[in-house]
């Protein structure tokens, strides 16, 4: 008997160790979950804010450099005729501008009780050089619904095209959210606002307006704007895979995507952080990620829900854990062995200095620009500049600030590069662009836009100015690159020879 009582003890013991011993398996394995759970949630919102953040970037460029385009245009436009007429439109009460020579990619109607003035006109001829940019914006942005120019003269230019009957100008457009918020009462810092979401007027769904104001020197001349559409930011959202929900909010607490279905103007104010993405509990015990995409006006956030992450930790068991934590290694290895070869790939056809492509990374880019210049029948333009005595530079002010100079240019240019153009460090003083034109006769025009950004460059210390010339050469059918830019050469040669300080372009086939 007292021997099957101490079997007994032995074996409660044993069993009541290895239940405590299972307790405290599952209970680590549970802790471990719930941790790599929050991990992997983190490390996706990392990746969607990064990804949003780089998104908005891009179309917040490209509204910039449509204001660019527009004031530039403003400025070197007298008032004068113009190559369009005006098309009334009684019914609507608007005139149409219509051009006489070539389509517009976009639309452009004003009030017609009152009629374009001198100075309006003037507006207007620079409202259509935006063509140059709405054009190819529109071709390769699906995501972009529309882009315009709504002037405080009474009009509108708006592309895509859009029927008269669908949208033209009105006075209504002076209420709408990113007229108030970009105009001079409200944004006296002139700094471009968001606005949304809201249904599109034109019925194109739900939409996000990136807007800036244009002014001309302190006379605020109207609004550039960018729409995007909604959908796609939600898209952005849900890219990866992780527990509970991604949204975007405004600076006002407005809800603007998630990747679940929401009610646009829902509003939710999550505990928000400026700083490191960290997590932050609400009244609730809810979990949230935040970090902010545009300062002050955009947040990425990520509610973890409490019951959400005890329910995927209960779930998961001990193999599943294992082959998440196998599958989390083999992907971080995988990401890591991929950054250090888009490293070494940057580094070798990436110019060190400039951070411009060089010659390598120049041929391999213009591989995928010429394929696509000869699918659409495009035009290319070949543009080689140089710097104006830049010998004298580093002999008067020593290298290291003929290296500042080749440094602000190239940021001066990929200011003003559109999205298809490639700018290369071809050596020493000398870049190529390879610019994608709609017609070959914008080549001079574009080239010579480039040039004057590039202009801004100044040497320092006096704030002195430096000069460019160049040579341009238009792409022949079955002409070599490397011929090409020996043709722009000649035309740098000729201009050097010439003055300096300006392009030299002259129409000639290759020999």
């Amino acid at each position: 008997m007292r021997l099957l009582i101490n079997s007994k003890k032995r074996l409660a013991t044993l069993l009541g160790g290895m239940t405590l011993l299972a307790l405290a398996i599952g209970t680590n394995v549970f802790v471990k979950n719930l941790k790599e759970l929050r991990n992997e949630t983190a490390a996706t919102f990392r990746s969607r804010s990064a990804l949003i953040e780089t998104f908005i970037a891009l179309h917040r460029d490209q509204v910039s450099v449509m204001r660019n385009l527009l004031v530039a245009n403003y400025a070197q436009n007298g008032a004068g005729s113009l190559p369009y007429s005006l098309r009334q439109h009684p019914q609507q009460h608007v005139w149409e501008l219509i051009s006489t020579d070539q389509m517009l990619a976009g639309t452009l109607t004003g009030s017609a009780s009152q009629p374009p003035s001198a100075e309006q006109l003037r507006e207007i001829q620079a409202a259509t050089a935006l063509d140059a940019q709405t054009r190819p914006a529109l071709a390769y942005s699906r995501e972009v619904t529309w882009l315009y120019y709504l002037s405080a003269n009474n009009f509108i230019y708006l592309a895509p095209k859009a029927p008269i009957s669908q949208f033209h100008f009105q006075p209504a457009l002076y209420q709408r959210d990113y007229w108030r918020d970009a105009g001079p009462q409200a944004n006296p810092q002139r700094r471009m606002v968001l606005d949304g979401p809201y249904e599109d007027m034109a019925g194109k769904g739900w939409i996000l307006t990136l807007a800036e104001p244009v002014y001309a020197a302190d006379t605020f001349l109207g609004v550039v704007a960018l729409d995007l559409k909604v959908d796609t930011l939600q898209h952005l959202t849900r890219v990866g895979s992780a527990i509970s929900d991604t949204m975007m909010i405004s600076e006002d607490y407005q809800l603007i995507a998630r990747n679940e279905a929401f009610q646009p103007g829902t509003r939710l104010q999550p505990p928000l952080s400026d700083g490191l993405i960290e997590w932050r509990k609400d009244a609730n015990g809810d979990a949230w990620l935040s970090t902010p995409v545009v300062k002050d006006e955009l947040w990425v956030v990520h509610q973890l829900k409490q019951s959400d992450l005890l329910w995927a930790a209960a779930q998961a068991s001990r193999p599943t854990w294992v082959m998440i934590a196998l599958a989390s290694l083999l992907g971080v290895l995988a990401w890591r062995l991929i950054g250090v070869l888009s490293e070494a790939t940057r580094m070798t056809h990436t110019d060190p200095l400039t951070q411009l492509l060089n010659r390598r990374g120049l041929y391999e880019r213009a591989e995928d620009l010429l394929a696509l210049a000869e699918r659409k029948s495009l035009p290319v333009a070949v543009l080689l500049m140089d710097i104006d005595h830049f010998k004298s530079i580093n002999d008067t002010h020593g290298h290291a600030v003929g290296d500042s100079v080749l440094s602000q240019l190239a940021g001066h240019l990929l200011k003003v590069r559109r999205a298809a153009d490639l700018i290369c460090r071809w050596g020493g003083e000398e870049f190529v662009m390879l610019m994608l034109l709609e017609h070959a006769e914008d080549a001079m025009t574009v080239a010579e836009r480039m040039r004057q950004e590039a202009q801004r460059t100044r040497i320092q210390p006096g704030d002195v100015p430096v000069t460019l010339s160049g040579g341009l050469a238009i792409l022949q059918p079955g002409e070599a690159l490397d011929q090409a830019i020996k043709r722009a050469d000649l035309q740098l040669y000729e201009a050097k020879a010439n003055g300096r300080n300006h392009i030299r372009h002259v129409e000639a086939e290759p020999s």
